[in-house]
């Protein structure tokens, strides 16, 4: 159908779209912040965690580190506000009204769920430094192919660099703040219930942490945590007066 002239034209063209040579299994430009191995993965060395340790690690921090801080945080915003604040009459009015009703279990089951998403938290982070995957990689892709060029190629990491590294961190930092959101707006109203306007400071906090993460996050990763912590704080004080009301309204104390 075309002549042999052409066909050596058409061989010694170079590829519109460059997929195998994106997809080399040659070193990668070292990213900001870290280099890659020839896989795009962090480099293999003997300071890379077992899933083992990192799963226990995880699981004292957010089983009983967060959970007792945030328990300290809510008792101490109960007292505040009730005795200095002059609220307690109104709250003892609420958590009698919870017990009457049996509310108490509403808020414990959601408390729950919060220590059940945690639980799968603790689940992923596990797994994650043993697979050398770095934040704000959530997925490893890989092409599937068992012969040919491409059988060794790298795997499919997010972009970190430039342009493209910038929009990749900020749609993460919208995403990590989406994961939280629904359990996070039902505390919000369940602990609005009780202690009103005291819920109004903490939600204030957690707009301020999301923002600045969100904001830090697309500059580099490492900055993040400047908007991390207090969204956390925030975040784990609501999880703390949940479970604070969820004891309260249960049993009469």
């Amino acid at each position: 159908f075309c002549s042999s002239r052409f066909r050596q034209r058409l061989l010694r063209r170079p590829p519109r779209f460059p997929v195998c040579a994106a997809m080399s299994t040659q070193p990668l430009r070292p990213e900001v912040g870290q280099t890659r191995d020839a896989l795009g993965l962090k480099p293999l060395t003997e300071e890379v965690a077992t899933e083992e340790a990192e799963t226990t690690k995880y699981l004292k921090m957010l089983f009983v580190g967060v959970p007792v801080i945030g328990q300290v945080l809510a008792w101490f915003v109960y007292f505040c506000f009730g005795k200095l604040v002059k609220q307690q009459h109104l709250y003892d009015k609420k958590f009698s009204f919870l017990q009457e009703n049996q509310l108490g279990y509403i808020y414990l089951s959601v408390w729950l769920l919060c220590m059940t998403r945690a639980r799968l938290v603790v689940n992923a982070n596990g797994a994650r430094a043993p697979a050398r995957v770095d934040r704000p990689d959530q997925h490893v892709y890989k092409v599937m192919d068992t012969s040919g060029a491409l059988k060794d190629a790298a795997y499919v990491m997010m972009a970190d660099t430039g342009p493209q590294g910038r929009f990749n961190r900020a749609q993460r930092g919208v995403f990590n703040t989406d994961e939280s959101l629904p359990l996070t707006l039902v505390m919000v109203l369940l602990v609005g219930a009780v202690f009103g306007p005291v819920v109004v400071g903490i939600v204030l906090l957690i707009g301020y942490g999301r923002i600045t993460f969100g904001l830090k996050y697309k500059e580099s990763c490492d900055a993040r945590g400047a908007g991390f912590l207090p969204a956390m704080i925030g975040e784990k004080l609501l999880e703390g007066l949940t479970l604070l009301c969820a004891i309260k309204g249960i049993f009469a104390f």
